[in-house]
Formats: C-alpha cells, sequence, structure tokens
C-alpha cells in the first residue's frame, strides 16, 4: 500500500526517473537466468563486470551462463552495458543489464517470476527485504560478495538481527575481518567468510601507447590538477580550494569531477557565483584555456583525467562521507591527496601512507598546499607506480574467489 503511495512522487525525482519502465517491470528481461547480479551504482557495477569477466574465464567449454546484471543507477547502467557488449555468442556468457526493481512486494514477486534466478547475488550490501524475502520464497539462495559494512550501517541494521537470521544472504565474503563479524552478528558466524577485495584485481596498468580519451588539448606547460569524486557536501571546502589554488597559481585548469552527475548545474552556477571560470567538458563553444575550472559531465573519464594530471584530490573525504577510491590516481603515477575520511578505504593496505604513496590533509588550507607543492615536483610516475603495484599486488585474487563461491553455489541449487 505504502509502495503504491509513492511510487508516483519517485517518478518525480530525475535520478529515479531514469529507467523508470524497467525499475517497474513494465519492460525488463526475461529469464530464466542462471545468476542475477545487484550492483547498487557505478562503483559496484564495475566489480560486477569483473566478476562476468572472470566467470566467462571459469564456465567449462561449450556450457553457457545466462546472467542478469541490476544496478538503482544511470552511472551503473552505463558500466554495466559497455562492459556486456563485449560478450558475444560465442563466448560463455550470455548477458543482460536493467534497472533494480523497486523492493515493493508486488514488483519483486514479478522480478523473481519473471527472471527466474537460479542464484541472486549481491555485490558489496543490499540488503533490499523486499527483495530477501521474495528469493526466500522462491527458494533462490542469495549469496553477497565483496561484503562490507560500516559502523554505521551495522547500528541500523542490527535492530533487524532476527529477520536477517532468516531471511539474510545464504553465504557471505567480506572484505576484511570487522566487516564478516559485522555480518555474522546479523547472520551468524557459520554463514560468512573473508575474502580479498575485488577492487584490487580492478587494478591494472593500460597500455603505454593508450591515448587519453578526455578532450584536452593542453600543453605540457600547463598544469592540470584533478578534484575527483567530489561530494555534495563538501562543495564549499572544494570551492575554497579552488580559490586558494587560483590566488597562488592562477593558469592551472582543474578538472572537477562531481560524484554525481546531477550536481553538475549546481556547481556551475556555484562557481559562477565565486566569479571562477567554469566551463563544460564536452562545451563546443572555446577551446580550454589557462585558468579554467573544466566541471565534468560524463561518466567513465576520471581514470584518463588522472593520466594526464599534475596532482589529484580525491574526494568524499574532507567530510564523514567514508572517501572514494584513491588507488585510481595512484596506479597512474599521481600520490593522490585525501581528507581524514576514508573509512570505507580502511580494507587498503596502509603502507601506502606510511610509504607516501598517498597523503593525508586536514582541511581546504593544507589540501590546496599540498597541491600545489605537486605541481613543480613532477615525480617520477613510473616509480611511484611500481611501489604501489607491488603493494597491491599482495591482495588480488577476490574476483576468483567470489565467482567460485558463485558457481558452487549454482551446483548446490541445480542438485536440490
Amino acid at each position: 500500500m505504502l509502495w503504491t503511495a509513492a511510487l508516483p512522487f519517485l517518478s518525480l525525482m530525475p535520478r529515479i526517473r531514469e529507467g523508470w519502465q524497467q525499475r517497474i517491470l513494465r519492460y525488463c528481461p526475461t529469464g530464466p537466468f542462471d545468476i542475477w547480479l545487484q550492483a547498487a551504482s557505478g562503483g559496484e557495477a564495475f566489480i560486477a563486470a569483473k566478476i562476468v569477466e572472470e566467470l566467462d574465464t571459469m564456465v567449462p567449454a561449450g556450457r553457457q551462463l545466462t546472467v542478469l546484471s541490476t544496478t538503482g543507477t544511470r552511472q551503473g547502467y552505463d558500466v554495466l552495458s559497455r562492459a556486456m557488449q563485449t560478450f558475444n555468442a560465442n563466448r560463455s556468457i550470455n548477458p543482460a543489464v536493467s534497472y533494480f526493481p523497486f523492493d515493493a512486494p508486488f514488483l519483486m514477486q514479478k522480478a523473481f517470476s519473471r527472471f527466474n534466478p537460479t542464484v541472486a547475488v549481491i555485490i558489496e550490501t543490499e540488503l533490499w527485504p523486499g527483495f530477501l524475502l521474495t528469493a526466500k520464497k522462491y527458494g533462490v539462495p542469495v549469496l553477497l560478495v565483496n561484503g562490507r559494512m560500516s559502523e554505521k550501517s551495522f547500528h541500523s541494521y542490527r535492530h533487524l538481527k532476527t529477520f536477517f537470521k532468516r531471511y539474510g544472504p545464504l553465504k557471505i565474503l567480506a572484505i576484511s575481518e570487522k566487516d564478516r563479524q559485522r555480518f555474522a552478528k546479523l547472520t551468524g558466524a557459520d554463514r560468512t567468510d573473508v575474502m580479498n577485495n575485488i577492487k584490487y584485481d580492478q587494478i591494472s596498468l593500460p597500455p603505454e601507447e593508450t591515448p587519453y580519451n578526455i578532450p584536452l588539448c593542453l600543453p605540457e606547460s600547463v598544469p592540470f590538477i584533478v578534484l575527483g569524486s567530489v561530494r555534495r557536501e563538501e562543495e564549499l571546502q572544494i570551492v575554497r580550494t579552488i580559490k586558494l589554488i587560483r590566488a597562488i597559481k592562477p593558469d592551472a585548469v582543474i578538472g572537477l569531477f562531481p560524484k554525481h552527475l546531477e550536481r553538475v548545474t549546481p556547481w556551475l552556477q556555484l562557481l559562477t557565483e565565486n566569479e571562477i571560470p567554469a566551463v563544460l567538458r564536452n562545451t563546443p563553444v572555446r577551446d580550454i584555456v589557462p585558468g579554467d575550472v573544466v566541471v565534468w559531465n560524463r561518466f567513465g573519464e576520471l581514470h584518463d583525467a588522472y593520466r594526464r594530471a599534475d596532482a589529484a584530490f580525491v574526494g568524499g573525504s574532507l567530510v564523514n562521507l567514508g572517501g572514494q577510491n584513491f588507488l585510481e590516481p595512484l596506479i597512474s603515477g599521481l600520490k593522490p591527496v585525501i581528507g581524514p575520511h576514508w573509512q570505507n578505504f580502511s580494507w587498503v593496505d596502509h603502507r601506502l601512507f606510511s610509504q607516501g604513496l598517498v597523503r593525508q590533509v586536514t582541511n581546504e588550507e593544507e589540501l590546496a598546499d599540498l597541491l600545489l607543492t605537486d605541481l613543480p615536483s613532477r615525480s617520477d610516475r613510473e616509480k611511484t607506480v611500481q611501489a604501489a603495484m607491488a603493494l597491491l599486488a599482495e591482495h588480488k585474487g577476490g574476483t576468483r574467489q567470489a565467482c567460485q563461491m558463485i558457481l558452487n553455489g549454482l551446483k548446490e541449487r541445480r542438485k536440490n
């Protein structure tokens, strides 16, 4: 009843309106599917793509798996769509992509009936009650891989301990012992184990000759600073940072990457109000010139921007939001700067900090100073990459661990 009343209001929200027909299952793929993978947004979608890629190498010759990948955001949908385009009839995976249905009981019943999955797989933490209840009703085992649960989330979920013991995932692979313990308190220790984080497997070096896929025609002499994955809650601190940088280095070009693309227009307004020259990433009006702030309005180009950058900050970390992926600029040869809040990445090897490969600041003044200090240093990028990859290589293998559990789950379900 509540969902029926809420749907008309949800349809007015821009982020929710994307993929509306699929969210309400008016148009969506039809099963049966061997595997239903659920990835919340862009980051989880990259993990889903990595899992599907690895499954393709593990399926016995002559066999084919049907895999449905769903997500809740446009960013996630775009990532999955691009990744699944690489699979053709000669591969071991027959993929489909859709938006995740609303968690309304009547829609979830329709989803499980239409998708008819053999197993369902949650990536990281997507514990939707309607999804879990309906999976139980249809006898579909739910697995959770690359599991993580913050202390804040645990304090919310712990009130539903009885529910999760009965309807929670059958098996959980968590990315750290702390995460495993939190899941164990909800579902029982016998259903949990630890795995290597799949994000380590995503770290690879592009061929040196790979061109930049970004519209920058800047001379090497023009300094380029990337402010990546900036969150709404830290926008005022970033404006202050930009002003401090421009006061000392007015010719620097700054690439501003909002974490969520709906913040692009508010960012343009905010920069204009502060008399900071701003241009959209894909504007045809004029070339980018020294001193511009380029506001990126396209997903998927941050990695190439890091490759061209002279200095980089990774957002979600100046305020208590847990941080964003600072490994990406690191493997591009940069020594990224982050704020004090990076608890979402507490799983990374802390030697990255002790060896100075990642630097932490406490406020925007320190941030601007360190970014400016990085500009003339032109540190040895190859040496930075080698040091980082040596540490990160010790933690790879999580994708195969996750895929093995998924294939085991398929085997068990088919036996029953």
